[in-house]
């Protein structure tokens, strides 16, 4: 598992910094134009899975050791840079606008600038079966990173959608 998640952020690492061998760049509301996976049969289309990045460390240990591998750091930060460049469009996560640097700038002011308060990341993904190889592949569409929003008592109660970002730009 550990090994899967550094594998996916690299990817998407990778991905976001390239038009990751697409013909044409995804919009960031869900397409991908080139899905194609040779023999493999598409068992889920835009399917949401999420991932807790930063479980309580007294919780579940399961959860802990889930992410035990995650090194997203960069990836985020590069995410962050290239909005402020202009090289990278997100969207909101509930209208699906285009969001400017400056709209993006005012959200991460909202959480002080403290980008180590993303604790959760949701992918949208297509996924692909191969019955003559026994393996499954991911399509990475769109990935959404969430801030933690914390109780009176400096837990985690629930997290906040920043913005989407459309893979493949």
């Amino acid at each position: 598992m550990k090994k899967i998640l550094f594998v996916l952020a690299v990817v998407m690492l990778n991905i976001s910094c390239s038009n990751g061998g697409n013909k044409q760049p995804p919009t960031g509301k869900g397409e991908v134009t080139d899905t194609a996976v040779e023999g493999s049969l598409l068992i889920a289309s835009d399917i949401v899975t999420e991932v807790i990045i930063k479980p309580e460390p007294d919780g579940d240990p399961w959860e802990i050791d889930k992410v035990a591998g995650y090194k997203g750091e960069m990836m985020t930060n590069t995410i962050f840079e290239r909005i402020y460049k202009g090289t990278l469009t997100v969207f909101d996560y509930h209208t699906g606008e285009p969001l400017s640097a400056r709209e993006v700038k005012d959200l991460e002011k909202e959480f002080n600038n403290d980008r180590s308060r993303i604790g959760k990341l949701s992918f949208t993904e297509d996924w692909f079966y191969n019955p003559s190889e026994n393996t499954i592949q991911k399509i990475t569409k769109s990935i959404v990173l969430g801030f933690e929003l914390y109780n009176n008592d400096s837990t985690v109660y629930g997290y906040k959608a920043a913005f989407k970002v459309g893979l493949g730009q």
